[in-house]
């Protein structure tokens, strides 16, 4: 597993969208898997500090390439729990000025994921998601 701990700040997605460059590069995986496991880190990593900004002050996050699948770990130290597999479902059927705000996000995080976990202990959020990013490999 390729692990590194990011700031608990917006400005954090830059170095976040180039540790998965390197990670797809040195895992042999085609650039373009980066769009998704981009969408899905981001959409997370966001949610985890605009929710709990008195968590510790790093968010780690962790890649492994299993065959096709990239399986993403994020895991937010000294926070409340919140288990993204629990949040309410967007209403997408609904036309966009009769939905209420949020939820996109995570609406698109499920779409993407082949699978998708949390766990909570001793005050730290796991989130595990698994994309699958080379069919056929």
């Amino acid at each position: 597993m390729s692990e590194r701990r990011f700031g608990r700040t917006f400005r954090s997605l830059e170095g976040i969208f180039k540790f998965v460059a390197e990670f797809l590069e040195s895992s042999g995986l085609p650039a373009p898997a980066a769009f998704e496991l981009d969408l899905v880190i981001e959409e997370l990593f966001t949610n985890m500090v605009k929710y709990a900004p008195h968590g510790a002050p790093e968010i780690e996050i962790g890649l492994t390439r299993l065959g096709p699948d990239v399986v993403i770990v994020l895991r937010d130290f000294d926070v409340e729990p919140f288990d993204p597999t629990r949040a309410p479902r967007a209403d997408v059927g609904r036309p966009l000025g009769e939905r209420p705000a949020g939820g996109l996000g995570l609406h698109l995080v499920r779409r993407i994921a082949r699978d998708l976990r949390y766990d909570y202990r001793d005050r730290s959020s796991t989130i595990t998601v698994t994309v699958t990013t080379a069919p056929g490999l």
